[in-house]
């Protein structure tokens, strides 16, 4: 029905664009490749900057192994979870209540 007049429609258009694009664009190369005399150069002191900057990444990450630590023993202690790292206090049910396992293999 409509769809064959539309995307006739849309052809057209991408033929004129394209044509615009080509005639604007194609002869020109404004664009060079990078190399490396585009890298910038330090100047001055750069060791002030980098400790500062170290300075302050440690204090962060000491921050955050606090903030860990911290997380771990409340959960333990709160409860939220057993790490396994000894067997449990409770001890296990008196003798008389476990029933002795049969070996069916020594009859």
């Amino acid at each position: 029905m409509w769809v064959p007049i539309v995307r006739g429609r849309l052809l057209s258009l991408r033929q004129v664009v394209n044509s615009l694009y080509t005639r604007k664009y194609a002869g020109k190369r404004d664009q060079c490749d990078a190399h490396m005399n585009e890298l910038p150069i330090p100047c001055g002191p750069w060791d002030i900057y980098y400790k500062d900057r170290q300075a302050f990444y440690n204090k962060i990450l000491a921050g955050g192994a606090i903030w860990w630590t911290i997380s771990l023993i409340l959960m333990v202690w709160s409860g939220s979870f057993y790490l396994n790292w000894a067997p449990p206090l409770n001890p296990g049910p008196p003798s008389d209540m476990v029933d002795e396992c049969q070996d069916d293999s020594e009859s």
